[in-house]
């Protein structure tokens, strides 16, 4: 992360305070600095260290104040620039972000590790195609570089362009045939098949005795991926345990406090309240599409992407930074960060005393510019299952459509994802089925409380029947319909960065279905959480 803009005697200075942030000792960084910054107080490198260290220790406000600080003392540097841009988007700054991105993007030095640098930053600005030619640029710097491949295949990913993809992290394997990750993204990209599959390069890297938990978490479900593929049910199932369970052991998590929240949720938002509150922002433009990981999101998603009408706005974390932002504003001096059940109890009952109006704006707000140029965008965050009560009232006219599944066939497609950094509870068999339940009641709750509001799709039926089924979610969200859509894979071809990224370059495919009875022994912990749960009509 160190700037690389020539500062020889400044650099050389700052080289123990690099090391220490990248070892995580704050304190002795901490030092340095403040021995640096007096020292050298006019010196724009002191003061982008100084942002880099407020971003690892979390202040966000005050990365992107220092960084501001480099940037009026050397306006015209491209490392300082790019540092603001990535302190914009730190603290969604998101029209001043995309501001400097399109003044960067025609400025941007022939220096691979920059070219990466703002190629990662325009990735979050949702602007992929962009980001993939920086990448490409970057690599005919150093053709070389392994991480560059990767991050390139990452973007053809989100592009649709799978057989490059494959191309480029099969390079950066061959470069770095230990790349964990690396092996886990490469299997994601098609179904492994006898004749075309890596499962003894993958076999061979797990007899590795220095992977780290992490690497060693990525390999097993990377193997079990491609043994599922290969129909071996019973090896892939063994595989994706040890990888699971390896992994909850390194998670933090107590699955009783989710479910005391979702509790608190369901008798905070009654039907008194509902029914006294206050009108709303009066915004139509919201399509919110909910639930829990993996239930047909992303399909349900590119369907309304056909329509003219429609921006794909991906999954949002917005709902829920605009509600914590306004509990703060409401108590300032309380700590609301969310880190304990008491302080997400707290956060959870002060929500009900909110002004819907100004939350509901201040979420279309944050939307912004990504949104705005259509009629509608389509939020597809699933945890926003848990804020349906605040959407109706802070958002009276936004659609709420819930996509559920099959339990049993729903809690294995979770079970066997490994997710970068959400769904803790997804790792434990009984955890899973506990949080699953939980969520199916919450649900019911919402159903009770809002009649007509939430319209329901179930994604047996969208893959079965979606000549009768996708026409209905239009008419709902108040969008004509045309037979065409029915072929979303050749006519939405909108980049999508989730991890249905792969399978909705396809038709629409059945063979997921029942998918769960392959492993009905190993599932045998879900059952009791979810045996009254609610099936497909």
């Amino acid at each position: 992360m160190q700037p690389s803009h020539s500062k020889p005697d400044i650099n050389q200075s700052l080289t123990p305070f690099w090391q220490a942030l990248e070892r995580q000792d704050l304190a002795t960084a901490k030092t340095i600095l403040q021995h640096l910054l007096r020292v050298f107080p006019q010196q724009s490198l002191c003061w982008l260290a100084a942002s880099h260290f407020a971003e690892q220790s979390q202040q966000t406000v005050k990365a992107l104040e220092f960084a501001k600080r480099a940037n009026a003392l050397e306006p015209n540097v491209f490392a300082v620039r790019l540092r603001l841009l990535e302190c914009y988007l730190l603290c969604q700054q998101i029209t001043a972000a995309q501001t400097l991105a399109q003044e960067l993007a025609g400025k941007a030095p022939d220096d691979a590790i920059q070219l990466s640098r703002l190629a990662m930053q325009l990735s979050q600005l949702q602007q992929y195609e962009n980001a993939s030619g920086l990448y490409q640029r970057a690599l005919s710097l150093q053709p070389d570089n392994a991480t560059l491949h990767f991050n390139y295949a990452t973007m053809l990913r989100i592009c649709g362009q799978l057989k490059k993809s494959e191309q480029h992290v099969l390079k950066a394997l061959q470069l770095v045939p230990n790349d964990a990750e690396a092996w886990h993204f490469l299997v994601g990209l098609r179904k492994q098949s006898p004749e075309q599959n890596h499962i003894s390069s993958i076999q061979q890297q797990l007899d590795r005795g220095d992977l780290s938990p992490k690497e060693r978490v990525q390999l097993h479900y990377a193997l079990a991926k491609s043994l599922e593929d290969l129909q071996l049910h019973s090896e892939s199932f063994q595989a994706l345990k040890q990888g699971a369970t390896l992994r909850r052991q390194h998670l933090h998590y107590d699955v009783e406090q989710d479910l005391a929240v979702m509790h608190t949720i369901a008798e905070t938002f009654d039907a008194n309240l509902i029914n006294q509150a206050a009108s709303g922002c009066d915004s139509e433009e919201p399509i919110f599409v909910l639930g829990l990981p993996r239930a047909g999101s992303t399909l349900l998603e590119r369907f309304l992407g056909c329509s003219p009408k429609v921006q794909l706005a991906g999954e949002l974390n917005n709902f829920a930074q605009c509600l914590q932002q306004a509990i703060r504003q409401l108590s300032p001096a309380q700590n609301n960060t969310g880190q304990s059940v008491m302080g997400k109890m707290a956060m959870v009952q002060q929500s009900a005393q909110l002004n819907w109006q100004q939350l509901g704006q201040a979420y279309l707000d944050s939307t912004r510019p990504l949104t705005g140029q259509k009629t509608y965008f389509v939020d597809k965050l699933p945890l926003n299952f848990l804020y349906v009560g605040l959407i109706a009232l802070a958002l009276p006219n936004a659609k709420i459509i819930h996509i559920q599944r099959e339990p049993m066939d729903h809690a294995y497609a979770i079970y066997k994802h490994l997710f970068a950094n959400a769904y803790p509870f997804s790792y434990d068999l009984t955890e899973l089925g506990r949080y699953m339940q939980g969520y199916q009641q919450l649900m019911q709750h919402w159903q009770q409380l809002l009649p007509g509001r939430i319209h329901q799709v179930q994604y047996e039926n969208l893959v079965r029947q979606p000549e009768q089924v996708a026409p209905a979610l239009f008419a709902f969200c108040d969008l004509p319909w045309q037979d065409d859509y029915l072929n979303f894979h050749q006519l939405n071809q909108q980049a999508s960065a989730t991890g249905s990224a792969s399978q909705i370059r396809q038709p629409i495919y059945q063979s997921s279905l029942q998918r769960w009875q392959h492993f009905s022994q190993e599932l045998a912990p879900l059952q009791p959480w979810l045996q009254n749960a609610e099936q497909p009509s």
